[in-house]
């Protein structure tokens, strides 16, 4: 299972953990280092795109445009894609949606409206992002909020706008790395940091659940389990 990064402070995290509980090698790569080349999509029983601080709609990053396009080669060869915040982002431009600014940013842990509480259950999930996905054509969303939608589907792909991966330690790199950036409030902070470990640990049970229905929609699961 191949998870494309994009940066130090992004890690597979609780999914990574469940995907090795299945059997699976767990293989990271930096997609926004150009010099390391990423992999080519059929080495691979799927594929996972972590999230970013950058945007998908930055034209000034050559590195995203790369990542697309390993994306589509994934698609059109058959490999499962899911995405990740940024990852769902992009999986949805290439499956023919779009990425817009969201009405209002979101950061913190939420409970979201789910039509497949198998699949996506309510949360809470963290969510920490300012644009929004507009799925793509023949994609069902599976669930949203007031906000934004929160999670699609169109094959054996699925798109994601919150973070199923986080642990309290990778929450607590994401914002000191944000307040070194001043781009996190401290009522943002409260809102990611209060009950963490608790949140944290209903997060993580959700996440296996759906990592493994994302697994099983895909006919991997079955000759691991």
């Amino acid at each position: 299972m191949a998870f494309l990064g994009h940066g130090p402070l992004e890690a597979p995290g609780v999914l990574g953990i469940r995907a090795a509980e299945l059997g699976f090698e767990v293989h990271e790569f930096r997609a926004d280092c150009l010099g390391d080349p990423l992999p080519a999509p059929e080495e691979f029983a799927g594929i996972v795109v972590m999230g970013s601080i950058e945007s998908v709609n930055d034209t000034r990053l050559a590195w995203v445009a790369h990542e697309r396009a390993v994306v589509a080669t994934a698609i059109d060869r058959g490999v499962p894609v899911l995405g990740v915040c940024f990852g769902g982002q992009l999986l949805a431009q290439v499956l023919g949606g779009r990425v817009v600014t969201s009405p209002a940013p979101e950061v913190g842990w939420r409970s979201i409206r789910t039509d497949d509480p198998s699949l996506v259950a309510e949360g809470p999930w963290l969510l920490w992002h300012e644009e929004a996905v507009v799925p793509p054509p023949g994609s069902l969303i599976v669930a949203r909020n007031d906000v934004a939608v929160q999670a699609y589907v169109k094959g054996p792909h699925v798109g994601l706008q919150f973070h199923p991966e986080v642990t309290p330690d990778l929450i607590a790199s994401w914002i000191h790395d944000a307040q070194q950036r001043g781009e996190v409030t401290a009522e943002q902070r409260r809102a990611l940091w209060d009950d963490v470990d608790s949140l944290a640990t209903v997060s993580a049970r959700n996440a296996a659940r759906l990592f493994d229905r994302f697994l099983r929609r895909a006919d991997l699961l079955q000759t691991r389990s």
